[in-house]
């Protein structure tokens, strides 16, 4: 039985090794983790939707990361948001010819600037859900929608986040 037992500690600590041998860590436990944080980064943030639900959700996400929202500063990064696009798409129908499953697409295009030089040039940021609807339930599927569309704006902000994040890390 014993000699089972430091088998069995063996191998957990050869498995350990090999993976601190590949580089392998915990997302956030790295040794350069200040660098890949946007802690006191100066960042001004300019929407076509300045007081749309996705800028505030952009504004909250980097203000979690430590950044700091700047409107005056000339050396502060520029971050230019597009409005915000919501698609929805019928992807199944029922033997009624009604939707059954929907597929929801929201966009934005978004640009990030350091003086003259781009770190994002513009592109577009995306998320997709999908979700099976019920026609006969017409109260719950707007909430439910409701409720995707709020999540949605929220992935799509830590998505933007991690963009800045690596851009300013490369």
């Amino acid at each position: 039985m014993g000699e089972i037992k430091n088998r069995r500690l063996g191998y957990g600590l050869i498995v350990c090794l090999l993976l601190q041998g590949c580089g392998f860590q915990l997302k956030g436990t790295s040794a350069s983790g200040a660098s890949q944080t946007l802690t006191d980064v100066a960042i001004t943030l300019v929407s076509s939707q300045p007081r749309g639900e996705l800028t505030a959700a952009v504004a909250s996400q980097l203000r979690l990361e430590g950044a700091l929202l700047d409107t005056e500063s000339g050396d502060a990064l520029l971050l230019r948001l597009g409005d915000e696009r919501f698609e929805q798409r019928n992807l199944s129908l029922t033997a009624q010819a009604r939707s059954a499953e929907v597929e929801l697409t929201m966009t934005v295009a978004l640009t990030l600037r350091r003086g003259p030089s781009d770190l994002i040039p513009a592109t577009d940021a995306q998320v997709i859900r999908q979700f099976l609807n019920d026609p006969r339930n017409v109260v719950g599927k707007t909430e439910e929608l409701r409720l995707l569309r709020e999540e949605m704006r929220r992935d799509l902000a830590a998505q933007i986040t991690r963009r800045i994040t690596h851009s300013l890390n490369n």
